[in-house]
This record gives structure tokens, sequence and C-alpha cells, in this order.
């Protein structure tokens, strides 16, 4: 905004034929076709497409810190279940051994025990491996340390309840922002372009004595724009404002494409995991117990045994996985809808 043209002070002084002249004049150039103007929109809409371009950023770095949460809780709890599953496979090698001694087990079942419990601790191992190699990829990416982290939610909240407008949830969106005020800035390029091809008249103003005699004058000046118009400087500006417009478009179907995925799939994980709290999850931990009752109790042969307390393990470990992409799918949901901020502020200091 400030001006771009600063006035010239002349001193002019001849002498001819024992006739001295001496003038003093000041000119200044006068910005006709309104460049200051001009540039001063052009910046202003850099600075709204940088800050468009930061709030965007903001976003990228919040999705990538709840996808490594996610990735941390999921691997911390597959390590407890990995540690649970190993305590119940050295005690059923333990046992496998103390009824073998009486003769109620043969070799073969022991063996089949001391494989099954070997086998846990490799899966331990591996679990133990990846919840460090999360915890690590989490502090690289912000520093803290377990104790300074914001918990994942347990309650997820309908989408099918949130009466919210596509269109307009798009165009709000920070990415779809951004877009729109490059387009802004390719506008005002233009009219910085125009400025640079409008002629800027110059006016002076000179007063001195000629001998006893006062000299005053005024001149105007007027460049011509021949040789160079700065019309192929507007075209290109104008051809920059169609591809801002174009890439402004592309934007907006990725986003709302974005958000109908985002919206489908969050409702498809949260609604698989609200079956799983509502009709698995309190019996399973009981169903562990039972088999093992049963196994010891002589109604369970060894693999029948091996096979049903793998199988509930599993489901065990299906359903922490299942948890981990139901917070995936809630992050870009969350994203998508332009709620992270807001539960950032209102959660992130949650430890």
């Amino acid at each position: 905004s400030k001006a771009l043209y600063n006035p010239e002070l002349e001193l002019d002084t001849e002498s001819v034929d024992d006739v001295s002249t001496t003038t003093l004049g000041i000119s200044q150039t006068i910005d006709w076709g309104d460049s200051r103007g001009a540039k001063s929109s052009f910046a202003n809409s850099q600075r709204l497409l940088a800050d468009m371009a930061f709030q965007s950023t903001q976003r990228r770095i919040a999705l990538e810190l709840l996808a490594s949460l996610s990735e941390l809780y999921t691997a911390e709890a597959l390590k407890s279940l990995a540690e649970q599953s190993d305590s119940l496979m050295q005690r059923f090698a333990t046992l496998a051994k103390q009824r073998f001694d009486t003769g109620d087990l043969g070799r073969v079942d022991v063996d089949l025990a001391k494989f099954s419990s070997a086998q846990a601790r490799f899966k331990l191992a591996d679990a133990m491996s990846q919840q460090i190699r999360a915890r690590q990829n989490l502090m690289a990416l912000t520093g803290v340390t377990n104790s300074e982290l914001p918990k994942m939610p347990t309650h997820f909240p309908d989408p099918k309840s949130q009466s919210l407008d596509v269109e307009s949830t798009v165009q709000q969106l920070p990415q779809m922002l951004e877009a729109t005020a490059a387009v802004q800035v390719a506008q005002a390029n233009i009219k910085v372009q125009l400025g640079q091809g409008a002629a800027k008249p110059t006016v002076a103003l000179r007063a001195g004595r000629e001998e006893s005699a006062e000299v005053l004058g005024l001149t105007f000046s007027m460049p011509f724009q021949v040789r160079n118009t700065f019309k192929a400087e507007v075209d290109a500006a104008n051809a920059q404002m169609i591809q801002a417009e174009r890439q402004a478009n592309g934007v907006y179907r990725a986003l709302k494409n974005r958000y109908e995925i985002a919206d489908a799939s969050y409702d498809l994980s949260r609604g698989a995991w609200l079956f799983w709290e509502a009709s698995v999850a309190n019996t399973l931990n009981e169903q562990i117990l039972l088999l093992e009752r049963l196994w010891k109790a002589g109604e369970l042969s060894t693999t029948d045994y091996l096979i049903q307390l793998s199988q509930a393990l599993e489901t065990k470990a299906s359903a922490i996985q299942q948890r981990g992409r139901l917070w995936t799918d809630w992050s870009e949901w969350l994203i998508a809808t332009g709620r992270i901020q807001h539960w950032l502020l209102n959660n992130a200091g949650e430890k």
C-alpha cells in the first residue's frame, strides 16, 4: 500500500553569454492506472492464501497426529492381548505337564502345549516391537512423551445425527478456501498487469531566476506504450486465473468425494464397533475362562481347546484392530467435515 513513486527534486543552473539561469524544480509521477491499489489487493490476496495454506497444513498435521495416536494405542492394546495370550499359553503348558505327570495327557498333547506357548511368545515379541515402533514414530512427530498425549475417544457421535449441508461444509474447508484464495490471487494479478500497461504521466513544476527576471515553468510528460503494451503479461495472468479456477473446481470435487467416502466409512466402522460392544465384548473373557475349565475337566480335548482359545484371542485382536480402523475413519470424518479443530480444542487437553 506504499506509494509507488517518490517526488524528485531538480536543481538546474546554466550560464550562457553572461546570462545566468538557475531553477529549482519538483516532479511527481502519477499512478494513473492505480497500480498501487492493484498491488495492495494482490498482496492482501497473497496474505489470505498464505493463511489458508497455514490452516490446511494444521489440519494435515492434526490428521497425522490422530493417525499416529491410533497406531500407538492399537499397538499397546495388541501388546496387552499378546501378554494375556502368552500368560494363558504358559499356564496351559504348565497344566499340561502336570496332567501328563499324573497320566491324564499324552506326550503329543504336552508337546502341542509347548509349541503353542512358544508361538505365543513369538507373537508377544512382535507386538512389543510394533508398540516401540509406533511410540517412536509418534515421538518423532510430536516430540512429547506418552504422559503428555491426548486420549483417543471411546464414544463416537452418530454421523447421521449431524445435520450438515455437504456443499456449504465443503466450501468452508481450509483446503477449499485455499483454492478459492488462489483464484483471488490470480484475479488480483490481472489487475496488477493491467496497471503495468497504463500510462504514467509525470508533472513537474520549476521556479527560478534568469538575470533579474523570475522564471516559472510547468512540464507535463506522458510515455507512449508503443514498444511494449504489456498485453502479453495480461494474457499470461488471465491464463493463470483460468488454471486456478479449474484447479479450484477439481479441489471441490475431490473434497466432496472425500466427505462422502469418509461419512460412509465412518458410519460402517461405527456400526461394526457398536455391535461388538453390545454383543460380544463382555462375554469373551468369560468364554476364555470357561474353555480352560472344560479342558481341565476333560470335556474338551487339547486340540479343541487350542482351536477355540485361538479363535477367541483372534476375535479379540480383530476387535482391537477394528477399533483402530474406527479411529482412523473417525479422524478422516473430522477432517472431511471440518470438525478437527473443534475436537482438538475441546479434547486435546485430556491426558
